[in-house]
């Protein structure tokens, strides 16, 4: 109680209004009579369901059947967002009781947002940790998918099951993982010497650390310790030249201890598959050239964008919706900005383009990725170039700079870059914010 006024009265219910998204109160809601125990306005109902979402017990909300009619139209619905309508969410509403749990399409993006913020904020050993899939007695482990997942943002697939993308000791895991089923790399399997496919924590270090940076910050520090100039590295400097690449970025600071993590604490220790693959064996040890670490990096960077695209490709068809093409270009976007561009993505489903049923492919994805994720492409300078000099990136212009750089985009990746970005309808797309959302490596 505040100023000897309850929740009742409307005022100091704001809090547990705002933390449980339950309806504003209006001047003429606060002139009804005093609710009845049980009733949608009943301070202890409230208050029940406030201290429910605290604890976390299965993130239960009030049922839209049970909500009085002046309240129903300052709900936002993330399935009518969605184009979907609610339906019973569960046992509790089907039944007729008060409450429901939160759709699945509302909980995907909580956890989408709090992995966001994992990965940017979080030191390396609990993202290790929390994207990991193989946890046994003899360590934690990363898939390839696994390190997708936990260096690029990526929302569940729009027909998946799961709603996070990996867990943390003590919490609730998804089911087994269907995207992983029929996934393999052949990028990875190349450093792989004892044939179990998997990551070690040092060399998700190597990994994270590389796609943090861009390639003319990577080439410039190969330089610096290129010693004699020859172009070359050896194993020494090579190893040398990560270590400070680590230390330089804040996804690579790591001790390599954490509480229940087990793995090896030398976050340095490069000395399996990935060092042998770019050296060769001690016996006959080469050095590795600018334009070999070149190369290494851009197919670490493809291989990502093909473990993203078998991400959303879960059932294997070859081809990914209009809706899940949507997702996985905003999914760059800063938290500041996510929440328009994921309700933007989420009006795709009941959008022309998202009922019409077109699909993107493989190619058609890894092309768009060559062209705008990688960040300081061809395509990127050139957009800043005819913007530069006064020109409008209108529809015809994005598909003709495309062409120019050897990239054949379909009319369905255009009409949902077109959909999410071009909000007034205009024709135009702003460069700047759509630059910045899309570009993962800046």
């Amino acid at each position: 109680r505040r100023g000897g006024r309850g929740l009742a009265d409307g005022s100091s219910s704001m809090a547990w209004r705002a933390f449980v998204r339950l309806p504003r109160q209006t001047a003429l809601a606060r002139c009804r009579p005093a609710a009845r125990p049980g009733d949608e306005g009943d301070p202890l109902r409230l208050l029940a369901t406030g201290a429910v979402s605290l604890l976390g017990v299965g993130g239960w909300v009030l049922s839209r059947e049970r909500e009085p009619a002046y309240a129903q139209a300052s709900i936002h619905s993330v399935p009518e967002a969605l184009g979907r309508p609610p339906g019973p969410a569960s046992v509790f509403e089907a039944d007729g009781a008060g409450f429901s749990f939160l759709s699945p399409e509302y909980r995907r993006n909580v956890f989408f947002v709090y992995e966001k913020r994992l990965r940017e904020h979080s030191p390396p050993e609990k993202v290790f940790e929390y994207f990991s899939s193989i946890k046994s007695a003899d360590g934690t482990f990363m898939t390839s998918l696994d390190l997708m997942r936990a260096a690029v943002p990526v929302f569940q697939p729009a027909d998946s099951k799961h709603i996070r993308s990996g867990s943390l000791a003590g919490e609730k895991k998804d089911d087994e993982d269907e995207h992983a089923s029929g996934v393999s790399s052949d990028f990875f399997q190349m450093f792989d010497t004892d044939g179990d496919g998997l990551i070690s924590f040092p060399e998700y270090l190597f990994f994270v650390t590389l796609l943090s940076l861009t390639d003319e910050k990577c080439k410039a520090t190969f330089r610096e310790f290129d010693v004699d100039k020859g172009g070359s590295l050896c194993r020494e400097e090579f190893l040398q030249m990560m270590k400070h690449m680590r230390l330089s970025t804040t996804k690579g600071r790591a001790s390599g201890y954490r509480t229940g993590l087990k793995t090896v604490t030398d976050v340095d220790d490069l000395s399996g598959g990935l060092v042998h693959h770019l050296f060769g064996d001690g016996r006959r040890e080469h050095k590795l050239s600018l334009k070999a670490f070149e190369a290494f990096l851009t197919k670490l960077r493809t291989e990502i964008d093909s473990l993203e695209f078998e991400h959303y490709d879960f059932k294997r068809q070859g081809s990914i919706s209009a809706e899940d093409f949507g997702y996985s270009v905003v999914a760059g976007a800063s938290v500041r900005q996510l929440q328009h561009f994921i309700d933007r993505a989420a009006k795709l489903s009941s959008s022309e383009v998202g009922r019409s049923g077109r699909r993107i492919t493989k190619a058609q994805y890894m092309s768009f990725c060559q062209l705008l994720k990688h960040g300081n492409s061809r395509f990127e300078n050139k957009i800043k170039e005819r913007v530069g000099k006064g020109g409008r990136l209108t529809r015809d212009v994005f598909l003709q700079l495309a062409k120019e750089c050897g990239a054949r985009l379909s009319e369905t990746m255009i009409d949902v870059v077109f959909f999410v970005f071009d909000v007034d309808g205009d024709g135009e797309l702003s460069p700047a914010e759509f630059l910045d959302v899309v570009s993962r490596f800046q």
